[in-house]
């Protein structure tokens, strides 16, 4: 139902100077104007008011309004009329997630915050100190299941783990405790497990794949790792590093990954549970319109010399007027 959008002068109203601007709406849209959108720049049309009421201190006179009419009228990409498609202005947004790396390592300040919140697990925590000392440990993979071992081999009298909510609490600030973050440390693995073959049209509605993509690769994209044993490994996300970008509808979010992230974050994947609530396509779709960035002329600056001539003769007047006031 859009037509046009006219972006007005500052200082147009009363009670606000920030710019406006004039949606031209439609249900009655001539056929050579469906699937499009005009933009027209009015903002430097104004003519300055004898006496300002408020904030409006401009208004557009009759010639101004004459030329914003014939060019909604014509339709035409100029200096201050351009004419889109609505999908120009689309973008979808994807959430960027990269993998989390832990290293494991029992300190005294981890051990005491973790005995003052679970005090019954003293002598499991030592049980663990004896097997896995107190050297840090690159792999969290395997140090929890070198912890999960030996809360196995327990003896009864020992107690370990609770049952339900509390073990999982439990677990929870073990994890928390004798955890940090290493850029060094190997990739936290959230689970092994099959995955259903991905309705790949579904989660990219509209959009043509890289035909030189393999299905390894484009499921590695979306998260899922080949382990070689016919499951997938899924790794935990780092939520300090969770990332998001807007991909123009008339683009391929594949091919505008492999080439706007993958080159710097090679470990990074799409979040395929990140979809839209009308198509189901990964992303969120939305829409915006930059009269800035569409209208936008570039200035060169001056030459230096120029720049440098005008400095020397600000520094002339400036030592003249200290000279007076020495004086």
């Amino acid at each position: 139902m859009l037509e046009a959008i006219v972006a007005l002068p500052e200082q147009m109203f009363y009670n606000t100077g920030i710019g406006t601007f004039i949606w031209v709406v439609s249900n009655r849209k001539a056929a050579h104007r469906k699937g499009r959108i005009q933009l027209i720049d009015a903002r430097a049309r104004y003519t300055p008011m004898k006496r300002s009421l408020g904030d409006k201190r401009r208004y557009l006179d009759q010639a101004a309004l004459d030329a914003v009419t014939r060019e909604h009228g014509g339709m035409a990409d100029g200096e201050t009329s351009r004419v889109f498609d609505n999908t120009d202005f689309g973008y979808r947004r994807i959430t960027v997630l990269r993998p989390l790396r832990l290293r494991f390592q029992i300190t005294q300040d981890a051990r005491e915050r973790f005995l003052n919140a679970c005090p019954e697990l003293f002598d499991a925590l030592q049980a663990v100190r004896d097997a896995l000392g107190d050297e840090p440990l690159l792999d969290w993979n395997q140090a929890w299941d070198a912890v999960q071992q030996v809360f196995k081999d327990l003896p009864e009298e020992v107690e370990g783990w609770s049952k339900g909510a509390k073990g999982t609490a439990q677990k929870k600030t073990f994890r928390d405790c004798f955890t940090t973050v290493d850029p060094e440390a190997a990739l936290v693995i959230a689970r092994h497990h099959k995955v259903a073959p991905l309705d790949l049209a579904a989660l990219f509605p509209g959009q043509a794949l890289p035909a030189d993509v393999t299905k390894a690769e484009l499921y590695a994209l979306l998260g899922l790792y080949a382990d070689g044993k016919g499951k997938h490994i899924e790794y935990e996300a780092d939520p300090a590093l969770k990332d998001a970008e807007n991909i123009p509808l008339k683009e391929d979010i594949v091919g505008y990954v492999l080439r706007e992230v993958r080159p710097y974050v090679a470990d990074a994947w799409i979040d395929r549970e990140t979809l839209d609530e009308q198509d189901g396509g990964i992303g969120k779709v939305g829409y915006e319109i930059n009269f800035n960035r569409v209208f936008f002329q570039y200035q060169p600056p001056r030459p230096l010399h120029v720049i440098d001539t005008e400095l020397a003769e600000v520094e002339k007047q400036i030592l003249a007027l200290l000279r007076e006031v020495t004086e």
